[in-house]
């Protein structure tokens, strides 16, 4: 468990000693979860941290007026609640569900306001962890416009993902991806369909497949 503990966002850096105390004295909540179950729903009150130990989940966000969502799989080790835990509304802004057995490690608020104040490194690599969201954020606003309709498309699908690796799934439709791009659709979809021939994306009705975002943004 040290060794599980030692690999997780925020407890890095933390020696078994300190490891130790925090086990001893703070409440650590454990849990299995089977495959396709869902774990946190977007909207939902964020009152802790969750961190995902082992395993793939699919984080899925839906937009704003629900007419299109993109799914991300990602691996573990995942912490999942840090940037919105203490800010103004407390709410959760993605769904979370299991794409095969996973355990998890629940830790409330208060526990992590106790581990934040009581531990140097806990409380680093908390800061660590929003400062990098933070100028990740800020670099994607500041990403040069591209000359092609296939380079604008890759710009909206990356400002669209929190990790720009791994398996994406966006569930929209061609007239709305033009609106967004204010192309017409006929274009968008013989742009997509010339990502589809240098095989970086997959295409059917409704849904953009990126099977390795990595590839697609290089």
């Amino acid at each position: 468990m040290f060794d599980t503990l030692m690999a997780l966002p925020l407890f890095q850096g933390l020696g078994r000693e300190d490891l130790t105390r925090i086990v001893e004295s703070t409440r650590l909540d454990f849990r299995t979860l089977k495959a396709c179950t869902t774990f946190i729903t977007q909207g939902s009150s964020c009152d802790g941290l969750t961190f995902v130990m082992d395993g793939t989940v699919c984080m899925s966000t839906d937009a704003a007026d629900s007419r299109w969502r993109v799914e991300e799989l990602l691996a573990a080790p995942l912490v999942i609640g840090t940037e919105v835990l203490y800010g103004r509304t407390r709410w959760h802004l993605h769904s979370y569900r299991t794409e095969q057995q996973v355990h998890l490690l629940d830790v409330d608020k208060r526990t992590v306001g106790a581990l934040t104040a009581y531990f140097e490194v806990f409380r680093l690599n908390l800061l660590n962890l929003l400062t990098t969201g933070i100028v990740k954020h800020e670099q994607q606003n500041w990403l040069p416009p591209s000359a092609s309709l296939e380079g604008r498309i890759i710009t909206f699908l990356r400002r669209h993902v929190m990790r720009p690796a791994g398996e994406k799934r966006f569930h929209i439709s061609l007239p709305l991806l033009g609106a967004y791009l204010g192309q017409d659709p006929r274009y968008v979809s013989k742009a997509l369909h010339r990502l589809e021939d240098r095989g970086v994306v997959e295409l059917s009705r409704r849904l953009i497949v990126i099977p390795k975002f990595e590839k697609l943004v290089q």
